[in-house]
């Protein structure tokens, strides 16, 4: 079994340790995110992606290119929603991408990170739209084992649950922070002052992970859950188990 990760940088998905676009196995630097991913899907599996190099990173440009070509194919001079029409776009690319590399023997399965960001004053149903065009793009190329992953308003907030004061509690409320980094109270901004309060740096995250100080089972807030709860059921149908 193999997961197809495309993400939007270094800091979430990760990146490929040399100047390409697309790496596996000792060529990927696997970013928070993807570590998080290992987390959950290694004991639905019985054994670590990330540890036996079952991950596939494919940057976002490569998707976006993609996605362009697929526009022009089959969309020619159709209109999507500018907040959602690459969302939908993107989880189609990368479903072809890991469609191409399906055999009998081996399923191919496919995460699309994507922040939802968004201020304060955006609509609460622009995360749903955001997460539903993905499926939607998955559904439309028949690929069963996508997985949307949407933080709302972005990663930095799935970390901050567990780095707070009081880890992993009432995580909820964070998703009404600001998506936007130059808002005085963003994300990120929070994110970099729990870090400092624990004395680490922001690149210590990646070890936090990685000795289990941030768990992805605790993480409980709405973004968080969909994206786990999707993820363990596909990870469960590339095993041929059953729902649950």
């Amino acid at each position: 079994m193999m997961l197809l990760l495309s993400g939007e940088g270094p800091s979430d998905i990760g990146t490929c340790d040399q100047a390409v676009a697309e790496c596996e196995g000792g060529n990927f630097k696997a970013g928070p995110m993807a570590l998080l991913i290992d987390q959950i899907v290694t004991p639905v599996w019985n054994y670590s992606p990330k540890d036996t190099m079952a991950f596939v990173f494919v940057s976002e440009g490569v998707v976006a290119t993609k996605a362009r070509q697929i526009r022009r194919m089959v969309f020619p001079g159709l209109k999507q929603a500018r907040e959602t029409g690459g969302f939908f776009n993107h989880a189609r690319a990368l479903a072809q991408m890991a469609k191409a590399r399906e055999t009998p023997q081996l399923s191919v399965g496919a995460v699309l990170f994507r922040d939802s960001d968004g201020t304060c004053s955006a609509p609460n149903s622009l995360w749903q739209e955001k997460w539903s065009a993905i499926m939607r793009g998955f559904t439309a190329e028949n690929f069963e084992f996508g997985v949307p992953m949407v933080p709302k308003p972005k990663s930095e907030v799935w970390l901050l649950c567990a780095l707070q004061e009081q880890p992993y509690a009432n995580c909820a409320r964070f998703e009404a922070i600001s998506g936007n980094d130059a808002s005085p109270n963003s994300a990120k901004k929070q994110l970099d002052e729990a870090l400092k309060a624990r004395g680490n740096e922001h690149r210590d995250v990646w070890d936090m992970i990685e000795n289990g100080t941030i768990q992805a089972a605790m993480i409980q807030m709405p973004s968080f859950d969909c994206f786990h709860e999707r993820l363990v059921k596909v990870a469960r149908m590339m095993r041929g188990l059953p729902d649950g």
